[in-house]
């Protein structure tokens, strides 16, 4: 009987260790990194919206250098100069993308749902609606 118990643990354990491994991409991506860099127009490099609803915030940093904007398809970044360290988190802390970012205008596919951005040394709670 203690071999029976013994065994069935060992297996719940292994079985629990396995499904955590398999489950460690987080839901908002379904595992994908993606960063786009934007080409095209300054003007028109955000997707024109009918009703407005799709532009949930904008924010820029401290220096102004890095502007982002959000909507339901995910996060749009620009920067204006220089190179940026960025990252990005999801609510639970995962991070989902790490780089740096040369000067330009970039896309950032993302879910609906609740990130940190992480721009050189300061946080941003980002919302795509």
């Amino acid at each position: 009987m203690k071999l029976k118990l013994t065994l069935l643990l060992l297996i719940v354990c292994v079985l629990g260790v396995f499904a955590q491994n398999s489950n460690k991409t987080d839901s908002h991506n379904g595992g994908q990194n993606i960063l786009i860099k934007v080409e095209g127009s300054q003007n028109n490099w955000i997707k024109n919206d009918p009703d407005g609803s799709a532009v949930s915030n904008a924010q820029s940093t401290e220096n102004e250098n890095v502007v982002f904007t959000t909507t339901s398809e995910g996060i749009y970044i620009s920067n204006v100069s220089g190179t940026n360290k960025i990252k990005l988190y999801a609510l639970t802390g995962q991070l989902l993308l790490s780089g740096d970012l040369a000067q330009g205008r970039f896309f950032i596919p993302a879910r609906k749902g609740i990130y940190f951005l992480r721009i050189n040394n300061k946080s941003f709670k980002v919302v795509c609606k």
